[in-house]
């Protein structure tokens, strides 16, 4: 993602000049100034206070496009069909609208003379990191159709276990939106028929049948409340997540859920090994692949914890050494990755480790499907019953009192 940075620097004429860049990092920036003939004095990441909502409404291409996209592309390179035509073609059947026009773009910078890397490398908001640094990679080395295959085998794994947590969570979710609006009818169609009988009756309420109309007042006159609430809800959560400071609490808080927190560091190892992997078997350099990992995480203790080891590479140490003492990788990843680095096939045992997580996390949200279901049906069955009874208990006391007046 790129990133503000405020720089000093001086000019030809030796003069002192301040301003700001954009870039990918510090040594990108650095370069970027080089190239106007400045020479830096100091600079320093722009620290941003709140949300850029430019990331809050920014929709990345999903990775099952991507991976229909890469696989294609690298066929037509193969086959040795020229860079524009191949482009054009993609371009023409991609049934992603924004993808397509993405390519419509790159196809007009290359045109220009820009190198493909550089082409996608201004559209970094609507793709992956992978992509464009394995892009470059494959242009450096020659390499453009292996490293298509490889990202494309990484987005179909990607997309794979996407498709597997939501097939496992699909009926648990349904289960949750038919007693919602179970719930909800009973309130707006139902306690409001009895309220006017029990007005009808004067008789006192006990405490669960006041609870219920209360509700269904709340939900019957006042519906615009909830709906604003709801939408200020939705927004407010969509802002905090998009803010650093909120997006770490929520990592940190599902990191010690008991359930949640094991389902969570399994799918980053996952992925952080699958993504590790596919950019070492394409030449990108280790301190690169590891900024690249660190970028799409998906958690930011993860991204911290990779940060940390990819300073002590850059200090000469090894990068499991860095992860002994970490929150999210298990003893079992680092310890292969410790042995990967020894015998120098940390990209070998990264593949097998990415397999082995992604059918630990299969299976985890399988077992957690499993057991949120029953949990669910409960919980219906606790509310529509409270709901009742509520309903019956002043019938009862009227009936009682009637029985007693009698005798």
């Amino acid at each position: 993602m790129p990133q503000l940075f405020a720089y000093r620097a001086r000019n030809l004429a030796g003069r002192l000049v301040t301003g700001r860049v954009e870039a990918e990092n510090t040594g990108t920036a650095v370069a970027l100034l080089r190239e106007k003939n400045l020479f830096v004095v100091s600079i320093e990441p722009v620290r941003t206070i709140g949300l850029d909502w430019r990331e809050l409404f920014a929709v990345k291409i999903g990775v099952r496009d991507l991976a229909v996209f890469c696989r294609q592309f690298a066929t037509m390179v193969g086959a040795g069909i020229p860079l524009l035509k191949c482009l054009d073609v993609l371009a023409k059947q991609a049934q992603n609208r924004q993808l397509q026009r993405i390519l419509r773009e790159v196809i007009t910078d290359v045109e220009k003379g820009k190198g493909l890397s550089d082409a996608f490398n201004q559209h970094r908001r609507q793709l992956p990191e992978i992509l464009i640094n394995m892009l470059v990679a494959g242009e450096v080395s020659g390499r453009l159709e292996q490293t298509l295959l490889r990202l494309a085998v990484h987005f179909e794994k990607e997309h794979e276990i996407r498709e597997k947590v939501k097939s496992a969570m699909t009926y648990p979710l349904f289960v949750a939106g038919i007693a919602v609006a179970a719930v909800v009818a009973l309130l707006i169609l139902i306690v409001p028929v009895f309220v006017d009988i029990f007005n009808e009756m004067g008789a006192e309420l006990p405490l669960p049948t006041r609870m219920v109309i209360g509700a269904s007042t709340l939900l019957t006159q006042y519906w615009y409340l909830w709906l604003l609430l709801l939408a200020a809800l939705f927004l407010g959560l969509r802002y905090a997540l998009a803010t650093k400071k909120g997006k770490a609490y929520l990592d940190r808080l599902l990191l010690r859920m008991p359930v949640v927190g094991p389902l969570v560091s399994k799918t980053v190892v996952a992925r952080f090994a699958r993504t590790f992997a596919a950019l070492l078997q394409s030449g990108v350099p280790m301190l690169q692949s590891l900024e690249t990992v660190e970028r799409i995480a998906g958690n930011t203790v993860a991204a911290a914890e990779l940060a940390a080891a990819r300073a002590g590479v850059k200090e000469g140490e090894r990068m499991a050494g860095a992860l002994l003492k970490s929150k999210v990788f298990p003893p079992m990843a680092v310890n292969m990755i410790a042995v990967g680095e020894e015998a120098g096939t940390l990209d070998d045992l990264l593949e097998k480790l990415s397999d082995f997580y992604e059918r630990e996390t299969a299976e985890t949200v399988e077992r957690l499907s499993s057991i949120v279901e029953p949990l669910l049906i409960a919980l219906v069955g606790i509310l529509v019953g409270f709901i009742a009874i509520s309903i019956y208990l002043p019938m009862f006391g009227l009936s009682g009192a009637i029985q007693g007046g009698a005798m």
